[in-house]
């Protein structure tokens, strides 16, 4: 969702770990071009020299360190500017501090923040005394500064469920039609790429193959099961392959889906065979995983080489984390929003795929699906991404767990799986979870 820029700041006040990465991530739902934690290098209690006047300047919204100790400066530099400041309950606060601010967590900062945080609290490394009258000063202080200018700033208590109805109308902005980022964002973003590249390996494991020899080392301890599975898919082979396929499906399915409850319990695991969610109740959800377990269409009833499993997470309607393995080459590409796409083939080195201008045209020509569609969509879209197949033709229907992890990918490289009819780019959490016809533009 996206806004027409005005010329007017927004600053969120907030101290560290009050739900100042929420707030972020929610003013880039709003359309604002926004910097959380722009860091310390050089700090100067009461200097504007202590931000990157770069950074600055080309950002409508910063939060978090060193913005809060500057909150009087900025206010004076830009008149009309908004101000949010998030607060949080003591008791969870100073929890969430104890963790976080260790004698380690000092250790790997520089001199500047370490002075920082003695003119905000007193102390380097988690104080509950010094932090506690730390965070009552600082409230203290922003309320009195903005006593008599309550158009000027809003107090937001993200862990107590306040959210765009309070936002909104802060800001001059339409609620959106998603719901305020209220998960731990922070913990959901730090997830490691390379742990669910880990989870698809080992999953692709499972799935029987012919031909090429698949290194299993990425898989340690699966060895067993491996072979119960094969002998199940030989079995199954008796009764058609079309059962084959629905059991290897179900136990690629299975394992994925445990372990990325293992990465983040709190994240539902959406695929062809999980519980049912109803949409209401889906709608709600900042978080989710789309897994497909195993995609090449027909061609799977006889060459499950070709097939491809898929993993993506979707954050607020777009996917920011994509893995899609090919288990039958043992290759692996992989997106995380803001870090680039890549393409691993076995113990090779990640090879990244390079940026493309988004030069294609606004109204590409919708197609027949040509023969390549009736293969695995997430693949058909990484060769796209990595330049070895040309954008296009269109696909008529897809579920949303098959495009996903692609679009991921796309998405890393400037490419856009767009609607055919209308041409937006794609959403994710529709109430049926699929979409009509799309296309690479």
């Amino acid at each position: 969702m996206t806004h027409k820029q005005d010329n007017m700041k927004v600053f969120g006040i907030g101290l560290s770990k009050t739900g100042t990465t929420s707030l972020a991530h929610a003013l880039e739902i709003l359309g604002y071009r926004t910097k959380d934690y722009p860091g310390v290098t050089n700090y100067v209690p009461g200097a504007l020299s202590t931000l990157d006047p770069v950074v600055l300047d080309t950002h409508d919204a910063l939060t978090d360190t060193p913005i809060p100790s500057l909150y009087k400066e900025l206010d004076a530099r830009y008149p009309g500017a908004k101000f949010v400041l998030t607060v949080r309950d003591m008791e969870g606060w100073l929890k969430s501090c104890k963790k976080q601010f260790t004698e380690k967590h000092a250790a790997n900062l520089n001199e500047a923040h370490h002075h920082l945080f003695m003119d905000l609290y007193g102390c380097a490394v988690f104080d509950e005394a010094l932090f506690r009258q730390g965070y009552e000063r600082f409230v203290s202080g922003v309320l009195e500064h903005f006593r008599n200018r309550p158009s000027d700033l809003l107090i937001l208590d993200v862990t107590s469920g306040d959210g765009w109805e309070k936002l909104c109308p802060f800001l001059g902005r339409p609620v959106p039609d998603i719901p305020f980022p209220k998960a731990n964002v922070t913990q959901i973003r730090w997830m490691k790429i390379q742990d669910v590249i880990s989870i698809a390996r080992e999953a692709g494991a499972l799935i029987p193959h012919s031909g090429t020899k698949r290194p299993r080392s990425h898989a340690p301890g699966l060895t067993v099961l491996g072979k119960a599975l094969l002998e199940r898919w030989i079995g199954a082979l008796q009764g058609g392959r079309a059962g084959a396929l629905r059991a290897t499906r179900k136990s690629v399915e299975r394992h994925i889906t445990q372990r990325l409850k293992g990465l983040n319990a709190q994240i539902p695991v959406i695929s062809p065979n999980s519980p049912t969610m109803p949409p209401s109740e889906r709608s709600r959800l900042n978080h989710f995983w789309l897994v497909d377990p195993l995609d090449s269409g027909e061609a799977a009833l006889f060459h499950l080489d070709e097939g491809t499993l898929s993993i993506a997470l979707i954050e607020d309607q777009k996917p920011i984390y994509g893995v899609v393995y090919v288990p039958g080459s043992d290759t692996v590409f992989y997106a995380a929003q803001g870090k680039g796409a890549f393409k691993l083939q076995g113990d090779a080195a990640a090879i990244r795929l390079g940026l493309r201008e988004t030069g294609h045209s606004a109204t590409p020509e919708v197609m027949e699906p040509a023969d390549r569609t009736s293969g695995s969509r997430a693949l058909m879209m990484c060769h796209i991404a990595e330049g070895s197949l040309p954008a296009g033709p269109a696909l008529r229907y897809s579920r949303e767990w098959q495009t996903a992890a692609g679009d991921a990918i796309l998405r890393a490289v400037g490419l856009r799986l767009l609607n055919c009819g209308t041409q937006d780019q794609l959403t994710y959490n529709k109430a049926d979870l699929s979409h009509d016809c799309l296309v690479v533009g």
